[in-house]
């Protein structure tokens, strides 16, 4: 099937006269005849050449003659223009449009006109950053240090003692340590690993791609004489089907494993008991206690804390004892509040 030669368009550089047919070498306003730079294009509505006319077209870009600067057609052997002998061209069409791309991307950008330029809106972003600031003022708020003067209302003192006897106790392990003493073996369940059972058929829907006919698309080279060349080609166009898949998933089972497990006695330190004192008064002491020949100290602890009185708001600090006893009731103290907790007293960090 031949292929079929589509008659481009041109604009006359002199005259501004707009999509002047390709075959017409001269402007038909003017009288300037196409030269270096015409420039050929396709037009919405396309006109296409007759079988007879078609076939003298597509063989090769128009010449430019190199002393009036006119395009002349491939088989011409001498300028429309001024009559020069082709012999002595040296560009065609696409050479010479070649050159003038090079040359346009050469070129420095032009300056945009700061009257004209149309600026980004500026509202969103101030939008979004008040927003943020909102939040971290907010936050600023909550966190920011704030200085009061506060009355200190009660202090209270509380210690302990852990008595911690030496006593026989029964354990259970996998092993047993030193000092241990078995009186009972078991086989119990050490843990679980997954093991295969059976497999069950299970079933899916699977897409695949199914051939569907061909789809024609179009294409027009420039032939750079004034005409296009409609190129037409095919693809494979696909559908998607569903189909329903069978297929084997495999079911596990949790299996138990079994190893000893060993019950026996042994002798530990074991907190027995917890011996408490607690008082508001400046002289705190340690509570009074009695050791078995079994028997132990172990952990002690102590706390020593106020009450302090800031307006309406009232908050508790926990000091270490030789800070505590310099304080009195009634006491005035300076505190810093940073989110709801005194931070420092008197100007000391707590």
């Amino acid at each position: 099937m031949a292929k079929r030669i589509v008659e481009g368009l041109w604009d006359c550089p002199y005259c501004g006269t707009r999509a002047i047919g390709g075959l017409t070498k001269t402007c038909p306003c003017c009288g300037h005849p196409q030269d270096t730079d015409t420039r050929f294009y396709m037009g919405n509505k396309k006109h296409y050449l007759e079988a007879d006319l078609a076939a003298e077209y597509g063989q090769g870009p128009d010449w430019v003659c190199p002393y009036c600067n006119s395009l002349n057609r491939i088989r011409y052997k001498y300028c429309s223009g001024c009559g020069a002998p082709k012999e002595s061209a040296s560009d065609d069409y696409f050479s010479n449009e070649e050159k003038a791309q090079k040359k346009k991307m050469a070129a420095p950008p032009a300056e945009r006109s700061p009257v004209t330029e149309r600026k980004p809106s500026r509202k969103k972003p101030v939008l979004i950053l008040a927003v943020i600031l909102a939040l971290l003022a907010v936050v600023l708020f909550a966190f920011w240090p704030r200085n009061y003067t506060a009355e200190v209302r009660t202090r209270a003192w509380a210690r302990s003692i852990d008595i911690e006897a030496w006593v026989t106790v029964q354990e259970s392990d996998w092993s047993v340590p030193d000092g241990g003493r078995t009186y009972e073996r078991r086989r119990e369940i050490h843990h679980y690993v997954q093991v295969l059972d059976h497999y069950e058929t299970r079933t899916r829907q699977v897409a695949k791609q199914v051939y569907d006919g061909e789809e024609t698309h179009t294409s027009y080279s420039n032939n750079g004489d004034g005409t296009f060349t409609e190129n037409t080609y095919s693809t494979p166009r696909y559908r998607t089907e569903y189909e329903t898949e069978t297929y084997k998933e495999p079911v596990y089972r949790s299996e138990p494993v079994y190893e000893t497990k060993y019950y026996y006695e042994i002798e530990r330190w074991v907190t027995d008991r917890t011996e408490k004192s607690s008082g508001a008064d400046n002289e705190p002491y340690w509570p009074e206690y009695t050791l078995a020949d079994n028997e132990r100290t172990g952990y002690t602890g102590e706390v020593y804390n106020m009450a302090l009185l800031a307006g309406e708001n009232r908050y508790t600090v926990y000091l270490p004892l030789e800070w505590w006893e310099t304080f009195r009731a009634g006491d005035q103290v300076e505190i810093t509040v940073s989110a709801g907790k005194v931070t420092k007293l008197n100007g000391r960090e707590l």
